[in-house]
């Protein structure tokens, strides 16, 4: 367990430096290009998550109209009303 600790202050310490370093000799500059890359793939696995839920709502409605017109067909009622 002491190891894993210990592991993980010098992970952090490294991590800070590095940081730190970048920070002074880039001046920011990878870091805003890092966050311009983040926030424009979330924009894009939003844009796909909305059309997915567009897409499974379409087919939901279409299962409706097919559930309803075996129904009707067959003669049952509708017992699965939500």
């Amino acid at each position: 367990m002491f190891k894993l600790v210990s592991r993980l202050v010098c992970l952090a310490v490294f991590a800070i430096i590095a940081f730190i370093v970048l920070s002074f000799t880039s001046g920011g500059e990878k870091f805003r290009r890092f966050g311009a890359t983040v926030k424009e793939k979330s924009e894009e696995v939003g844009e796909k998550a909305d059309s997915l839920k567009q897409n499974s709502e379409k087919a939901m409605k279409g299962v409706e109209k097919a559930k309803g017109a075996i129904d009707s067909l067959t003669g049952k009622k509708d017992d699965h009303a939500h």
